[in-house]
């Protein structure tokens, strides 16, 4: 690495994107424009259109079904509210014909008045109250009508405890007083809190999006990549010129984003002739705020410039660029909602980490272990996200990357490899994501063992069979259904207690990070133990039917197809799969730590009896845990995820033996 040749490089792109005018715009003069106009005029549209919802003519009709003294009383009431006019009753007229104009907007509200009796033997007024939700002008009057019922009720009952002779002081039971002890600046930081690390997230990733597209795709699509490649910086002096191109622009976005927000705040806060130096600006907060975005914004930088490096041309870029963008747009809103705090399990998370911390340091609740969490969780990705996109500029095959699509069909003589593409496993996998949504969660809603047996057999099983019949595959070849070694199976019942103490002892860290809802675990319990079923259906139906089909599945069909990319790398892919597949966030790791136990089984014992073995034991001990577990202290701590930790430490060291054995007892080629 020449640090000289990485300045000359950055030099030159930093050069080339300043004479582009889109990308000076979109980075540079937008952020100066763009929230003086939004928020200055928003803020200007809202207090304009309450004023004028205020002062805006109401027009209702009271039907007075009693036209006695207190219904007098409300409509004399009703008369007092400001800008309410009340219309004169339309001779032989019905209460229909008045909703009827109602829904045209012609009156904007109906109010009936009838009497009742209560259960202690009183006159009630019973007043209802027409409206029409879908108008502002509706919404408008029932809500002036609703502010003024609490005090006609007050006037109506200190009326009748006046003619029994009672003090209307009786009814002062409890005086309540409030009083907001946090200071206005805190106040305003709360609020801010709320919308700022949202739209910095937002803005930083669309800024850097726009230049990373241009850098190495743009460069693909205009025929200058080679250039550049035949000079005398190497590959990863021209990776990290680049990645610090990216870096700058998004900084400077960030910085002009804090800017622009700072002023735009600060003239809002004199047009509503607020004293600026009761709610003071949070300056530290934003110079904090700023320094930290830098590892946030390395991060976003390097996915960009991988993805910009694996595309062919900007239009691809930009098509890999949106789901980034979608993704840390619903992350970060997590900032809107109620209840979230930092702690150490959202400070693991990316987008959301930083969503968060954000919110706690315009809120003066800044904590410097989630702090020191948060960024160094983020730098660990950096160094991940840079080693990729330096991988990827060192692939010829990827940075030259010009091959056709491949083709989605998988049947005929010419075309039977063709199911076992990447291309063909993400559509299957992706399909049956969906029917599961859509079908099988109804299915078991409805009828849980029928909706079971549906499921596994024709949502998961079916379509691995379907396909490879279409493409005329030996389904045992093709699935490697054959006997393995006679010792793998003994390795098979040796390990399955100590994955699962493994898996368990990872679920209870989930637990103390991100607290599992009590409901989920109530639930999960009722579909293991059926206890109104024998132990032998529910065997059946919830160890022995998953351990099949989806075996079949995940590492007879997908293992064979990533496999291709190498080994562990096939399955790492296929155990995220499989975690992703039980659609609870809470399952997503343990469940793939033991995806990632049955794929090895598979590979290295090359048998698909293994892994089954292994997916049944791990599900039939869960019955079994659930049906006698309070009988034997052991089973009990399993079934109640309530193991010592230290029981993880060895079990990973039979683990760790039982891998050795499998790497030496299997040792020829298990590439499938």
């Amino acid at each position: 690495m020449n640090f000289k040749k990485i300045i000359a490089i950055y030099k030159k792109e930093l050069l080339d994107l300043l004479r582009d005018r889109r990308t000076v715009v979109s980075s540079i003069v937008i952020p100066i424009i763009l929230y003086p106009l939004i928020m200055i005029g928003f803020s200007s549209m809202m207090s304009r259109q309450e004023m004028k919802m205020e002062q805006k003519e109401v027009t209702i009709y009271v039907q007075d079904n009693l036209q006695d003294e207190k219904s007098e009383k409300v409509l004399g009431e009703f008369e007092q509210i400001e800008n309410l006019q009340l219309m004169q009753p339309v001779q032989n007229s019905q209460l229909q014909t008045y909703l009827d104009l109602l829904q045209e907007d012609s009156i904007q509200a109906v109010v009936t008045i009838n009497d009742s009796i209560n259960s202690a033997g009183y006159e009630v007024l019973q007043l209802k109250i027409y409206y029409n939700n879908a108008e502002e002008n509706s919404s408008e009057a029932y809500s002036r009508l609703k502010q003024t019922l609490p005090e006609i009720e007050k006037q109506l009952v200190a009326s009748r405890l006046q003619k029994l002779q009672v003090d209307t002081e009786v009814l002062d039971a409890i005086n309540t007083e409030s009083e907001n002890v946090a200071p206005p600046t805190k106040m305003f930081g709360f609020i801010l809190g709320r919308i700022l690390p949202y739209l910095l997230i937002l803005m930083t990733i669309s800024s850097g999006s726009v230049v990373a597209s241009d850098l190495v795709a743009g460069e693909k699509e205009r025929g200058t990549l080679e250039t550049i490649l035949v000079s005398a910086a190497d590959r990863m002096d021209i990776v990290i010129g680049k990645f610090l191109t990216i870096i700058t622009f998004s900084i400077i976005t960030v910085l002009l984003n804090l800017m622009s927000m700072f002023i735009s705040i600060r003239y809002i806060l004199i047009q509503m002739t607020t004293e600026v130096t009761a709610v003071s600006l949070p300056i530290g907060n934003f110079v904090l705020i700023l320094v930290i975005m830098i590892p946030l914004v390395t991060l976003f930088s390097a996915i960009l410039l991988s993805l910009s490096t694996y595309s062919r041309n900007i239009k691809e870029a930009q098509s890999y660029q949106m789901p980034i963008l979608f993704t840390a747009i619903i992350l970060s809103m997590i900032s809107f909602l109620p209840g979230f705090k930092l702690n150490y399990g959202f400070a693991l998370i990316p987008i959301v980490n930083f969503a968060l911390l954000f919110q706690g340091i315009l809120t003066g609740s800044f904590h410097l272990g989630y702090f020191l969490t948060v960024i160094g969780s983020t730098l660990v990705l950096d160094v991940i996200a840079v080693k990729i996109s330096l991988n990827l500029f060192n692939n010829e095959k990827v940075l030259f990357r010009t091959a056709p699509e491949e083709s989605y069909k998988f049947w005929g003589k010419k075309n039977r490899q063709n199911i076992f593409t990447t291309r063909i496993a993400i559509i299957l996998y992706f399909a049956i994501f969906l029917a599961l949504i859509y079908l099988g969660g109804k299915w078991q809603t409805q009828e849980f063992i029928s909706g079971m047996i549906k499921t596994q057999l024709l949502l998961i099983l079916l379509p691995v069979l379907v396909i490879l019949r279409i493409s005329k595959q030996d389904t045992k070849k093709a699935l490697q259904i054959k006997a393995s070694k006679p010792l793998n199976y003994l390795v098979v019942l040796l390990g399955f207690i100590p994955i699962l103490i493994v898996v368990i002892s990872v679920t209870q860290l989930i637990n103390y990070l991100f607290p599992i809802p009590e409901s989920y675990l109530k639930n999960l319990s009722e579909i293991i133990s059926m206890k109104d079923q024998s132990l032998w259906l529910n065997l059946g139906v919830i160890a022995l039917l998953p351990a099949i089909c989806e075996e079949v599945l995940f590492r007879g069909y997908f293992l064979r197809v990533f496999s291709q990319k190498g080994f562990w790398k096939g399955i790492v892919i296929v155990a995220l799969m499989f975690g992703a597949f039980h659609m609870s966030p809470y399952r997503i790791l343990p469940t793939g730590l033991l995806g990632v136990w049955l794929a090895y089984l598979a590979l290295k014992g090359k048998s698909l009896h293994l892994p089954i073995l292994a997916h049944f034991l791990n599900n039939g001990v869960t019955v079994i845990i659930d049906r006698f577990g309070e009988q034997i202290p052991f089973l009990s701590k399993l079934g109640n995820d309530n193991i010592p930790l230290w029981w993880a430490l060895p079990a990973l060291v039979i683990l760790y033996f039982i891998y050795k054995f499998m790497e030496n007892y299997n040792t020829e080629n298990v590439r499938l």
